[in-house]
């Protein structure tokens, strides 16, 4: 065979960069790896010893059914109909081996070769790998980040073609621990109706939830019922991640026709594991509970982690499975180079985590980071992160093995003169947009969990106001027009031309769409401040702390900055955080401003959503007190309906 030949074999595959970091991980010594999501438990004890059982009795030396063993079958027929789900057991249940194998079976029965099959971004790594195998291609749609990673399915139908037939999804996600929502889903099944495609659902992290958050199923749906391959593992929900077991459903024929492409590929899972299975369902509840506590917690730990590094990288709080998926800021050498930096984090921290571009195009400038393994891993390996993204760990300059892939905009890669009329013209645009609309502007400054304040804030104005939240952490001279003009800039130089002729119309013509605008205020300095000033000025201003345990931060100088921007807001309307050590020696003297101190918030007694989710870290403790504040300051506007009295 021909070595073109060849490569045009083996050219869609490539070793999940998830294993790849891991056998790296394991030639270096001293390593703490938080790449692969392996649970840091051993399988329960209860589920060891019913399996040993079976063994001596040689009850695991033969094959099974093709479809598995007929007592698992029966016993997970009955935890689904726990759930309200009824299917039978006899052929509209497959056991698999694994989660992977049963989504690469259901990609074979339900597609084509050529076929396109939608996938989120993020998702899982290993899905792009299935889909190829299955000769099809996968298109990424990338989910709404600033709202906690939900689907936008408007951007999702937009990438429909003729040759779309699946929609492949991880429920809760993996990178990002979303809880996609019940009306999301909904709006894809009709829109999966609609199109006469196929869904399919990996819920292999629907046992860890932290919230009283409902785990919602298109499989629920009877009218989904046809269209639906609902996938689950063993897995991570009873630590099994070794025994390589789970298991699928959907109507009959679906079924039937995955069980020829399952059968192909192996024959039948393995017996022993089979009965693990068994016993996981009969015995195991009580563990599965301790471990979703103990998940919990390391989260929450995580979380905290993470909140003390908030000015050099942003996060969402998962509601479920064990994994964070943080955005690096552009401060961060390399933040848009993630395959790079993770190399960096593993020869110079001795740290292994999972680059984001591995998840899809949108996870680039992320890091996916499990906190399924041990406290004492998770402890140290966040501390090693957290030294190296702060500069206590010297930075390599070393060649590297990952390749470069840069996902930096046209506009920020720009240099001199161009910059500075790109600058300018954003400047213009986002001031005539501004001068038409007249919003009422809620700014938050600080070095301390601006994009965490600015969620909570919009999440608490939205049902009662007209408001609109800026883009991600787009702060900066830079970032700030971008969010008002609500335009993501693009990331070729050849749509510079046609993204500036965006700006314009977006400037004299589009229709303001929001009464109240909070934007973030990205500063380091006076000059900062007073630049972005020329831009937008506050009508009211949230200052969430400027203290930071980063030695490369100047919290004094960030401090002058911040009492730049009090200075030009109007009396009575500043809300700033009382227990940081540098604003009280210079917003004490603002006698009709407001303070509130995040340590009063109890994380888990004040839920800042109807899923009882709970605020962790500093700053959504803080981003909950500053809510209720700027509520009660413009509660005689909502009430009267007249945005204009603020002004």
């Amino acid at each position: 065979m021909s070595s073109a030949v060849r490569r045009d074999l083996t050219s869609p595959f490539e070793l999940s960069p998830i294993k790849a970091i891991e056998l790296k991980a394991a030639t270096l010594p001293g390593v703490i790896s938080l790449a692969q999501g392996i649970p840091s438990f051993n399988s329960p004890e209860v589920i060891r010893e019913f399996v040993t059982e079976k063994i001596k009795k040689g009850l695991c030396d033969k094959y099974s059914l093709t479809n598995g063993l007929t007592e698992l079958r029966e016993e997970i027929a009955i935890s689904l109909e726990d759930d309200g789900l009824i299917y039978s057991p006899d052929d509209e249940i497959i056991i698999t081996a694994g989660s992977i194998e049963g989504i690469t079976a259901a990609l074979f029965a339900c597609t084509a070769p050529g076929d396109e099959v939608l996938l989120p971004s993020p998702s899982y790594v290993s899905y792009r790998a299935a889909i190829r195998m299955a000769g099809c291609i996968p298109v990424f749609v990338e989910l709404d980040e600033d709202n906690n990673f939900d689907f936008d399915v408007e951007r999702l139908a937009g990438r429909i073609s003729k040759k779309t037939r699946v929609v492949l999804f991880c429920n809760p996600n993996n990178p990002t621990g979303t809880l996609f929502s019940e009306d999301k889903i909904r709006e894809l099944i009709a829109l999966a109706a609609k199109h006469d495609l196929y869904i399919i659902t990996d819920e292999v992290y629907k046992d860890f939830y932290y919230s009283d958050h409902k785990h919602f199923t298109p499989a629920a749906v009877p009218e989904a019922r046809s269209r639906t391959v609902r996938v689950c593992s063993f897995s991570k929900a009873y630590a099994m991640t070794g025994w390589r077991v789970g298991f699928l459903h959907s109507d009959r024929d679906t079924v039937g026709r995955i069980l020829k492409y399952h059968d192909a590929m192996v024959t039948c899972a393995p017996v022993a594991s089979q009965y693990a299975a068994i016993a996981a369902l009969k015995y195991g509840q009580e563990c599965l509970q301790e471990f979703r506590r103990e998940f919990q917690s390391r989260r929450d730990y995580t979380i905290e982690v993470l909140d003390s590094l908030s000015h050099v990288l942003d996060y969402q709080t998962p509601e479920a499975a064990y994994f964070v998926f943080p955005r690096l800021k552009g401060t961060i050498p390399l933040a848009s180079d993630s395959r790079t930096l993770c190399e960096r984090l593993l020869i110079d921290a001795g740290v292994a985590v999972v680059p984001g571009v591995a998840f899809g195009p949108s996870g680039e400038s992320h890091l996916r980071i499990t906190y399924g393994r041990s406290k004492e891993d998770l402890e140290e390996g966040l501390k090693r992160l957290a030294q190296y993204l702060t500069g206590q760990i010297s930075r390599s300059r070393s060649s590297v093995a990952f390749k470069t892939d840069s996902s930096r905009t046209a506009l920020i890669r720009m240099d001199g003169v161009i910059r500075n009329l790109a600058h300018g013209l954003l400047s213009f645009a986002a001031r005539t947009y501004l001068w038409r609309a007249k919003p009422v502007i809620i700014g938050i400054v600080g070095s301390c969990g601006k994009t965490v304040y600015k969620r909570t804030l919009f999440n608490a104005l939205k049902d009662s106001l007209n408001v609109r939240a800026g883009i991600l952490s787009y702060n900066t001279r830079t970032g700030m027009p971008l969010s008002i003009l609500n335009l993501v800039p693009p990331a070729k130089n050849k749509s510079l031309i046609l993204f500036g002729l965006k700006v314009l119309l977006k400037a004299f013509f589009a229709k303001a769409q929001e009464d109240f605008l909070i934007l973030e205020y990205g500063v380091r300095s006076v000059e900062d401040a007073r630049l972005l000033c020329r831009i937008a000025v506050p009508d009211y201003l949230i200052v969430t702390g400027v203290t930071t345990g980063d030695p490369q931060l100047d919290c004094a100088q960030m401090a002058n900055a911040v009492e730049t921007l009090c200075e030009q807001v109007a009396s009575g309307r500043i809300i700033w955080n009382q227990e940081d050590e540098y604003l009280k020696e210079r917003l004490a003297k603002y006698s009709d401003s407001i303070g509130f101190r995040p340590s009063e918030v109890e994380s888990g007694v004040a839920p800042i959503d109807k899923h009882g989710n709970f605020p962790v870290g500093q700053s959504a403790r803080g981003a909950v007190l500053a809510a209720e504040l700027i509520k009660i300051k413009l509660n005689d506007i909502y009430n009267s309906g007249n945005k204009n009295k603020t002004k």
